[in-house]
């Protein structure tokens, strides 16, 4: 019944396409998130099937308790256990029967709001930060399991994908962490079960940060930590020699982690901060996340020094200017989101050196003007990056317009199956998501000639007044389309899309490419 009022549902707006997921779980950008509030429904058809799972196994353990418990015995709940909320038997279960490595992905969400939207690649991320899983790929696995066996509920569906990019963590599920987590001083926690921002050594070796109003110095715990994890801090302050003592630190989320831009966060002295992080006693970090800081204008040189560092996240990080040369020495990062910042107007070259690297967003094409400190990488330079998957651009400030032969520089992207492409600053908040090539804005007139992008599944163009082309040779130029979403191209009235600008090629009744 559940899934029968789901797909009922979906049909009520065309609106997105189909999702992608680009290994650390990011199958779509906030900005079209944030404008799907009539699709809310499809989250509750999930939470209610969740719930529906939860009460059946609920009631099963209490037929069950009600046989074996004949002479009317009073339910200890199994065995009295004080470390679990009363009533939470079968939730108790599931968590006691997961492996360690489940289990210890389980113990970070106790930190979080329950019902609150947590982004799943923000998940992932701290996963690999901690060491917990080698991989995007083995988060994505446990993320679904912990899906699976009901501890989170999917949240903020789109109607055109099945896959979950954001979850939450019902309030009896939290309970039972938070408890959990206390009693193997995972975290430390008052006594309403809300996290602290206290350093305790020998207990928690995970320090959060969690004061909303003014600032507070952070630090000086004795101790080694493996996290610090910023979850509603507006101003933070961290004790520079205490962060440069952190040999096994693997985690350092100093921005924020929720999706709407009104968490605003400054750091205090920024890059004394970073140049701590990257001393020679914090090699082993792995996630750095500066996501939505403020005031923070360039990156040290130093920052070169995190030879592990697997994951970057600079995004909505405004004032950020520059980003320096020494990045090249990288040579493990997987993830760099330099998106929404609108004042970097090119890439260092040593990006293109960042052999592993799966997903770049906010790659700026940069003018051709001379005097420039430091070589730019451009678009063609891109082709040396063997697995690059997951690709957006962005003109920088001094080039309002990209060069039309800027796109098909990038037919040397082998591996590339997500490309998206932005006009200035204006456009970025238009939506979209998912494995496409998705364009937008600006003075594009074809996609190259004899370019073809077999690789390509999902595309969508917005906004593009210029863009003139065939749906025959749309067909031909990307022979494995799957999904196209065109939005205000006038001169696209070809294109075989429905009144909401969408075609699929399964719904196509000619189902060729003519």
């Amino acid at each position: 019944m559940v899934e029968e009022m789901q797909m009922d549902l979906r049909t009520l707006h065309r609106y997105g396409g189909d999702g992608d997921d680009d290994g650390h779980g990011d199958g779509e950008d906030e900005d079209d998130v944030l404008d799907l509030d009539h699709i809310e429904l499809c989250s509750f058809m999930e939470q209610i099937k969740s719930a529906v799972q939860l009460v059946r196994a609920a009631l099963q353990e209490k037929v069950m308790r009600m046989t074996t418990n004949t002479r009317g015995g009073e339910d200890d709940d199994g065995g009295g256990d004080e470390a679990f909320p009363s009533g939470s038997g079968h939730l108790k279960s599931v968590l006691e029967s997961l492996d360690p490595q489940l289990k210890q992905c389980a113990l970070c969400l106790a930190v979080f709001p329950s019902g609150k939207a947590i982004k799943k690649r923000l998940l992932i991320h701290w996963w690999i930060g901690e060491g917990i899983v080698r991989s995007a790929a083995a988060g994505k696995a446990c993320f679904q399991d912990l899906l699976s066996r009901g501890l989170l509920q999917p949240a903020m569906l789109r109607p055109h994908c099945h896959t979950a990019h954001y979850c939450r963590v019902h309030p009896s599920v939290r309970d039972l962490l938070v408890a959990a987590a206390r009693s193997f001083s995972y975290f430390a926690f008052d006594r309403d079960g809300e996290p602290t921002d206290e350093c305790l050594p020998g207990t928690t070796r995970r320090v959060t940060l969690c004061r909303t109003r003014g600032s507070s110095r952070h630090g000086g715990g004795g101790g080694e930590y493996v996290t610090v994890y910023n979850l509603s801090q507006r101003y933070v302050e961290m004790d520079e020699a205490w962060l440069g003592e952190q040999r096994g630190m693997g985690t350092l989320q100093l921005g924020r982690w929720q999706t709407s831009p009104e968490h605003h966060v400054e750091m205090v002295r920024p890059g004394g901060v970073l140049g701590a992080a990257a001393a020679a006693a914090c090699r082993n970090l792995r996630y750095l996340s500066l996501r939505g800081i403020s005031l923070v204008e360039s990156l040290p040189e130093s920052i070169g020094d995190l030879r592990d560092l697997v994951v970057l996240d600079l995004r909505a990080c405004h004032n950020l200017e520059t980003l320096p040369a020494s990045m090249a020495s990288l040579g493990k990062l997987e993830y760099l989101d330099a998106s929404e910042c609108y004042l970097l107007d090119q890439m260092p070259h040593g990006v293109c050196k960042l052999h592993r690297l799966q997903v770049l967003k906010g790659f700026v094409v940069a003018s051709a003007a001379g005097g420039k400190k430091i070589p730019p990488c451009r678009l063609a330079d891109l082709a040396a990056l063997p697995l690059l998957r997951k690709l957006s651009v962005s003109t920088g400030r001094q080039l309002p317009v990209a060069p039309d032969d800027e796109l098909p520089r990038l037919h040397g992207c082998a591996a590339l199956e997500s490309l998206s492409v932005r006009w200035g600053a204006a456009a970025a908040h238009a939506g979209g998501g998912g494995r496409m090539d998705r364009v937008r804005g600006g003075r594009l007139r074809a996609f190259g000639d004899d370019v073809t992008w077999d690789v390509v599944e999902t595309l969508r163009v917005r906004f593009l007044e210029r863009l003139d082309c065939e749906w025959r040779q749309l067909r031909s130029t990307f022979g494995k389309l799957r999904f196209v979403d065109k939005r205000r191209c006038p001169k696209l009235s070809s294109w075989r899309c429905d009144a909401q600008g969408i075609w699929r090629r399964e719904e196509d009744d000619g189902g060729d490419r003519n």
